[in-house]
């Protein structure tokens, strides 16, 4: 019944493309990773299989997400929606809701629906949100049952730890074996395109990894620390996030969290090392996937995509996550490897994209009709004939803000979007970036604009994205008041749209 039903799909497409002409998609989404890879011009972490495949892709040096934190960040690429639009702003709330996309397209259903073969593993959608993973993206849940595991904790509650790999689960080996299953079946078919796609939960926190990969880092005194452990000088309370304080993690309990007191340098160092293994890992299993890929022959037909649902802080800004509209938590690594395009592969493109541009992206150039829904991201082919082009003036992203201003302990996950007090939107531009605080309408879900808690403006003059912490450490908002006023109407109405 299902390769039936896979029949009929092409069949009725046809008209549009012959399936020979189509190409595979093997999407890679990544929870947590910030750009600190070879490919931005990083050496402090061992990343072999994702410098390699940055040497064969297009990469996308300045990519933003639209919410730092997991399901919204999810909602928004899965579907190519920004979250004012899919409403899900939390961990309560997802894009299948009756007032909102229940007759949505999401990136892997519109693959399925054009007569794909369209799998899942590991965490691309968070859990449940939306419910049971969305069964209308896959092709064949009973042949195929959605993997998503679940990211382990430590022993003892630790920030992270090497453990031998004979004796602990690790949910992202799983889903690595399991997509390789996948592999195997769709190389099987090759008369039928797939979307294959794989979420890896590491470098989620705890750090948990295979104690083979902390010999990559096994001397922390050498490991180095953010330049700037402070936050921004005039920043608004508003902004911050105390998102790993003393007591979450026992090996952090002697220690002292405070807004204007940074961990002691080897406290960093130690949660350095352990975020720099997780990631040495996860690469591992790129690795692993990748080489799968080539030795079944389809890596000549195969797209494959790479890239993180947001960024994250490691002691910048005092801040040890994501949760704010800082570039670091904004910014992710992306490159895509396309056939067809191999004069660009192994350049690097400087101009702002954003993850919505992802589903439109990967529907050219695996050559389908582009989705007439209405899509909020635009299609970066073009940087694929001329990475210099320009698509879009400025990258968009936000988050909403809850509890004691004074020391913001809730990033609003488990609050529902009608209470949310506050959110904050920021636009980044060729050189600044700048965010208002506004007030929050829970009854409309939208801003006050007439209400503005906090504003902030960086100035990014000179930034080559390799400095991780050179820039967003003074706000300018009150000494350039005329520019932030332009960026103020620019903002939005890009916001408005």
């Amino acid at each position: 019944m299902f390769r039936s039903l896979l029949l009929v799909h092409v069949c009725c497409f046809l008209f549009l493309t012959q399936a020979s002409d189509l190409k595979n998609v093997l999407y890679i989404v990544v929870d947590d990773l910030r750009p600190q890879l070879g490919a931005y011009g990083q050496r402090e972490m061992y990343t072999p299989n994702i410098d390699k495949l940055a040497n064969q892709s297009l990469v996308f040096e300045r990519a933003y997400c639209q919410q730092a934190v997991c399901a919204p960040s999810r909602n928004s690429f899965m579907t190519g929606r920004r979250p004012d639009t899919t409403k899900a702003w939390n961990f309560i709330d997802h894009f299948r809701e009756a007032d909102v996309g229940l007759d949505w397209s999401s990136m892997p259903q519109y693959f399925k629906n054009h007569g794909y073969f369209s799998s899942g593993v590991g965490k691309l959608y968070h859990l449940n949100l939306p419910p049971n993973n969305d069964p209308p993206s896959w092709s064949d849940l009973e042949q195929f049952p959605y993997y998503w595991g679940h990211p382990e904790g430590c022993p003892n509650r630790t920030s992270s730890c090497a453990l031998p790999r004979q004796k602990y689960n690790f949910t992202d080996l799983n889903s690595t074996a399991i997509m390789m299953q996948h592999m195997r079946y769709a190389a099987q078919h090759r008369d039928t395109p797939f979307f294959l796609g794989i979420g890896f939960h590491k470098p989620h926190l705890s750090w948990r990894y295979p104690e083979e990969f902390l010999q990559h880092y096994t001397n922390e005194s050498n490991i180095q620390v953010a330049k700037h452990r402070m936050t921004p000088k005039g920043m608004p309370m508003v902004a911050f996030h105390n998102c790993m304080p003393p007591g979450r993690y026992s090996d952090l309990t002697n220690y002292t969290y405070n807004i204007s007191v940074p961990y002691p340098v080897e406290v960093q160092q130690h949660l350095r090392q352990g975020y720099y293994a997780a990631v040495s890992y996860m690469d591992s299993l790129v690795g692993e996937v990748l080489n799968e890929l080539e030795s079944l022959g389809l890596s000549n037909n195969t797209i494959v995509a790479f890239h993180a649902d947001h960024g994250w802080q490691l002691g910048e800004h005092n801040e040890w996550c994501k949760h704010t509209n800082f570039e670091l938590a904004a910014r992710v690594p992306f490159m895509i490897r396309a056939p067809g395009y191999e004069a660009t592969a192994g350049q690097k493109t400087s101009s702002l994209v954003e993850l919505v541009d992802v589903f439109p992206t990967l529907v050219e150039l695996a050559g389908l009709p582009p989705c007439q829904e209405n899509l909020e991201g635009k299609s970066l082919v073009s940087l694929f004939k001329d990475p210099t082009t320009i698509i879009k003036n400025v990258s968009l992203s936000q988050y909403p803000r809850c509890g004691n201003l004074e020391i913001a302990e809730n990033g609003c996950t488990r609050v529902k979007r009608t209470d949310f007090p506050y959110m904050g939107y920021s636009i980044r531009t060729d050189r600044y970036r700048y965010t208002e605080w506004v007030e929050w309408n829970g009854e409309k879900l939208q801003p006050n604009w007439e209400n503005v808690i906090g504003k902030e403006l960086y100035d990014h003059q000179g930034d080559t994205e390799n400095d991780f912490d050179a820039f967003e450490n003074i706000n300018l908002a009150e000494t350039q008041e005329e520019t932030a006023k332009e960026l103020s109407k620019l903002l939005r109405k890009s916001f408005s749209k």
